[in-house]
């Protein structure tokens, strides 16, 4: 199958750059086929990785290749665009080599196979692109892969952290009827295919039991430790995110901050109910919320209502798209996700619809953490998560990727420009004056939902680089950011896998830097359209690469 024109139109000009880039995309999508499909380059889609250790040994020896080659060409004389490239090519190389030298997930992380083996089967089950014969082909030869993917797992997987395999089986348990039964469905309207999907997806649930007794064996031995310690972590916040603040200043933006938010939630919650503790205002606020049945429903509602809010106000260029489908989050995921967008990808020419998957209790879980779960989506939290995911957030930020001219800044996202820019949206809806018959309840949310972010920033620091176990970031979630018991240790569990979920603050705080310094520069000719449509015109830039290109510096 050819690469959509937009694909080629974007690489660098520069020939030699324009080499380097291609074959980075390639070692990229050897390395994960299931990212070329979820970009919409279909290529791939029969691929899955080959994760042992001889052709992870030869992955990097080809990545650091071409990494000696980028940095050959620091000195060369080339215009911005193909400046904001090579940089961004620089460090997506040196993430991926540092993942193959230092983190190794697929010798030590269980969890790595799930995230696998689950984003390549949904991306092929789900998206309408291409004939259904040919999608169930490639989903039928990506499942028959996943018996020897997980023999292998177990053969090289060697006294995993045992917190990763307490997320890990609860995980698995819930990825095995998505196997059996939930990719067959996909595929209702034609029988043969659903027939193969359907065998190839019961012999990839097998291959989950018999690794859940792996897992079992692995519960109780004494696991190696799950932190990276400070160098590790500065370097993959380097390789990453372009970011080598020192981390004694990292951190004490983030005490700074939540003292900040800290100080503004008990404000507002002193507004809502004098003499009140905080937390009884909050926990009033949260049993509001809508039974589980009820829950896809209210969050569908509210979407145009920030949708004609952001138009209104001219908050940002929102292009002509309908809205994505809500839809419950997979089984897979609900340990570790609350809310998330799906998007199409950049280069997707057919299935073009999104979903904006909100994360349902399980039914099995006991009642009071069912319950626990269901505060954080009361009436106020359902408008600031979807400020989040959907308007003007992440589903914004998807649709102003056509404007991007740049190739390999659709292929290599920055997690802080992406979650920075969601995270600094919710605080945006109410600087530029969306309010609710209930201003305060709102405000107190939004300051919520900060303070989780927050504690994400300081717990990653925490975790990594002092040492701090999940207990202890457990009650830190609940003691520094008023998080009900059921939500804090979810993400505590987050950080210990996700250990620069640090992100979302980092970048919502460099983005309000970055666009104090645009209204200087800017003076009269400033506004806050002109400003986000700029920052969401280079695709998904480092956040140094998009200050360079929107005030050269």
């Amino acid at each position: 199958m050819s690469r959509p024109a937009p694909f080629a139109e974007g690489l660098p000009r520069h020939p030699r750059l324009r080499a380097l880039a291609e074959e980075a995309i390639a070692a990229a999508f050897a390395r994960y086929p299931f990212w070329a499909t979820d970009l919409g380059l279909h290529e791939w889609d029969d691929q899955m990785p080959e994760p042992d250790s001889a052709a992870e040994d030869a992955l990097a020896r080809r990545l650091r290749q071409v990494a000696r080659e980028l940095e050959a060409m620091a000195s060369v004389p080339l215009d911005a665009e193909e400046r904001a490239d090579w940089t961004t090519l620089r460090h997506a190389v040196g993430a991926l080599v540092a993942e193959l030298d230092e983190d190794r997930p697929a010798a030590r992380d269980p969890n790595w196979y799930n995230g696998i083996i689950s984003q390549s089967a949904l991306g092929l089950a789900r998206r309408r692109f291409g004939s259904p014969r040919d999608r169930a082909a490639a989903l039928v030869a990506r499942l028959q892969a996943v018996p020897a993917l997980l023999d292998r797992a177990a053969r090289r997987i060697q006294n995993p952290p045992a917190v990763w395999v307490a997320i890990a089986r609860p995980q698995y348990a819930a990825t095995i009827p998505f196997l059996r039964e939930g990719l067959a469905q996909a595929f209702s309207d034609h029988p043969n295919e659903a027939q193969a999907v359907a065998e190839a997806g019961a012999e990839a649930a097998r291959a989950y039991e018999r690794f859940l007794t792996v897992l079992e064996g692995w519960a109780n031995g004494p696991g190696e430790d799950f932190r990276l310690g400070p160098e590790r972590f500065r370097q993959r916040l380097w390789w990453q995110e372009a970011v080598n603040t020192p981390l004694a200043e990292l951190e004490q933006a983030g005490r700074e901050e939540l003292r900040r938010l800290q100080s503004e939630w008990q404000q507002v919650a002193a507004r809502i109910a004098p003499g009140q503790n905080p937390r009884a205002v909050m926990a009033a606020i949260g049993r509001l919320h809508p039974p589980a049945d009820r829950l896809l429903a209210e969050t569908r509602a509210v979407l145009g209502e920030l949708r004609q809010f952001c138009i209104a106000h001219e908050l940002v260029t929102i292009p002509d798209a309908p809205d994505p489908a809500v839809v419950e989050t997979p089984g897979f995921l609900r340990a570790i996700t609350f809310a998330s967008i799906d998007p199409p990808g950049p280069f997707e020419l057919e299935a073009t619809e999104a979903y904006y998957q909100v994360t349902l209790p399980d039914p099995l879980w006991p009642v009071e953490q069912q319950e626990d779960h269901l505060e954080g989506y009361n009436p106020w939290g359902i408008r600031i998560i979807s400020a989040h995911e959907v308007y003007p957030g992440h589903y914004v930020q998807y649709l102003h990727l056509p404007r991007a001219t740049s190739t390999v800044r659709k292929v290599f996202a920055s997690g802080a420009f992406v979650e920075g820019w969601a995270h600094y949206c919710e605080e945006l809806l109410w600087e530029a004056g969306f309010r609710t018959e209930d201003p305060d309840r709102l405000r107190l949310v939004q300051v919520m939902e900060a303070l989780e972010r927050v504690g994400r920033y300081l717990v990653a620091l925490g975790m990594h680089c002092h040492g701090m176990d999940v207990e202890e970031a457990t009650a830190f979630f609940q003691r520094e950011c008023f998080m009900a018991p059921v939500n804090a240790r979810r993400e505590a569990l987050r950080g210990t896998v996700d250990p620069l979920y640090l992100i979302y603050t980092l970048g919502k705080l460099t983005i309000l830097r970055l666009r104090e310094r645009a209204r200087a520069a800017w003076g009269a000719q400033f506004s806050l359209r002109r400003f986000h449509d700029e920052l969401l015109g280079h695709g998904f830039p480092l956040l140094p690469v998009v200050e360079a290109l929107m005030l050269g510096s």
